[in-house]
């Protein structure tokens, strides 16, 4: 459903898909995983996106920064297979917003800092966090590359709104999910918004 006030695509209220399997090793979950992630790494070594796709995938991030009227913004440092946030960080930047960039821990957990002066920052004092993903379900399932950093980092603080970014073909019907995977508030495409209830 379209929010006509915000121009978000609304996906309507769902419950959160669990399982009572096991968590860690590799079980039936786990293996549908593996095979989503090398799926979508396989088409992202052959997507070639117009010029045209960052500048929307940047209005499309800059829009949600605007509605939520965020001042502190967390994301994340794009790899180059990745969708892009090089634009959308500049412009961040040149609104005078706070920008925090997470730098990955041997333990498997993540520090953030201010791009600006490389201060160390606390995750709770951001407004909404932008985070990378493979895939994206209609629920707000996140699919991520198996580390586990940003859904340690959620678990932490369930009340932070988050978006995932990712390609349009990269939103999916349904993603595998385990217990201690974190759901997200919103999906950013290149494409459109879908703010999820």
């Amino acid at each position: 459903m379209l929010d006509n006030a915000k121009g978000y695509l609304t996906v309507g209220k769902c419950k959160r898909v669990t399982h009572g399997g096991k968590i860690s090793g590799m079980n039936n979950i786990s293996l549908a995983k593996e095979e989503i992630r090398k799926q979508i790494l396989s088409q992202r070594k052959q997507l070639r996106l117009p010029a045209e796709a960052n500048l929307a995938l940047q209005e499309n991030l800059l829009k949600v920064v605007k509605d939520l009227g965020a001042s502190r913004v967390a994301t994340y440092i794009s790899y180059p297979s990745e969708p892009s946030t090089a634009l959308f960080i500049e412009a961040l930047l040149a609104q005078g917003i706070t920008v925090l960039a997470p730098e990955t821990l041997p333990d498997a957990l993540l520090r953030w800092h201010d791009v600006r002066d490389k201060s160390e920052q606390a995750l709770s004092s951001a407004d909404v966090l932008f985070l990378p993903a493979l895939a994206v379900d209609e629920m707000g399932n996140r699919l991520g590359r198996g580390k586990g950093y940003f859904d340690r980092a959620l678990a932490l603080l369930p009340d932070l709104v988050c978006y995932a970014v990712v390609f349009e073909s990269e939103v999916i019907v349904s993603c595998p999910v385990e217990d201690h995977d974190s759901r997200v508030d919103g999906v950013v495409t290149q494409v459109q918004i879908r703010k999820i209830n």
